[in-house]
């Protein structure tokens, strides 16, 4: 499997480069955001290791130029950055990233991403030579393999995505372990299934938001439903914790708001903290 890195720091592109030699894949770099739309343009890789922060266009522009062409917006992109605010991750969505790795790189975490990643391009490319029709989906395909892109069991914090209408897409294991959930049992749910609300109607626009940027909510008080398999049952049903909530487009937010822009609302990523 073919992998560009793209990054203007050698030291990086030297930790990577060993990390994924050792794995047997084939390697190739380039150093701006302009010389990899070249590179991919000649001979698109499998994946792309995208660094945000280059001179010239950055590493969100580059994404964004490889979704708007029709050849290349096919090709997975795993941002590497030292930037992970939620603000920087739900931006990366937002252009077409599947995921990111954080710097420092640490060698599991690099390789658990890669692989997962190019297993869903083998596992979409086996359907493909299955059904002839999936090809006529295409759209829908790029969709759910975007879906797939929130694997942040490194958070320390609880993490929930919904789809546009407000169901569950993924949690990651610290938000299951907390609650006692298992995520098999949470996908597809309404998040209102897993809240104690004695005023759904009022909560449900604040965790399933539409907001982003300063007018996303911020440390909701949300009680959710324990499950019986976790520790906390014997003495509560419920257990209170705030969730940050961003509401995720299909543009970056300093476009949504243009007149004429045709937008479509993705769902929304929910950080779920333990109360201070």
């Amino acid at each position: 499997m073919k992998i560009l890195i793209v990054d203007d720091t050698p030291a990086n592109i030297d930790v990577l480069r060993k990390i994924l030699d050792i794995e047997g894949f084939k390697i190739s770099i380039a150093m701006t955001g302009e010389k990899a739309l070249a590179l991919v343009g000649k001979s698109p890789p499998d994946l792309i290791l995208l660094d945000v922060m280059m001179p010239g266009i950055d590493g969100f522009e580059t994404c964004e130029k490889l979704k708007a062409n029709p050849n290349t917006r096919d090709i997975p992109v795993i941002f590497v950055t030292a930037k992970t605010e939620i603000q920087d991750i739900v931006r990366g969505f937002q252009v077409g990233s599947v995921d990111y790795i954080a710097k420092p790189f640490k060698r599991e975490e690099v390789l658990s991403r890669v692989k997962s990643h190019l297993e869903i391009i083998r596992l979409i490319q086996v359907k493909d030579g299955l059904n002839d029709k999936l090809r006529d989906q295409n759209d829908e395909l790029i969709e759910s393999q975007n879906q797939y892109r929130i694997i942040l069991e490194q958070s320390s914090d609880g993490v929930l995505r919904l789809d546009a209408d407000g169901n569950i897409q993924n949690s990651n294991i610290r938000f299951n372990s907390v609650l006692g959930w298992d995520v098999k049992d949470l996908i597809g749910r309404p998040i209102l299934d897993i809240v104690n609300s004695e005023n759904p109607s009022q909560i449900y626009p604040k965790i399933a938001t539409r907001r982003f940027g300063d007018r996303a909510t911020s440390k909701l008080k949300v009680q959710f439903c324990v499950n019986e398999k976790s520790p906390l049952w014997q003495d509560q049903k419920y257990y209170t914790l705030l969730v940050d909530s961003y509401g995720i487009w299909n543009l970056p937010n300093n476009k949504i708001y243009e007149k004429g822009t045709e937008k479509t609302y993705l769902g929304a990523v929910c950080i779920v903290k333990h109360p201070v």
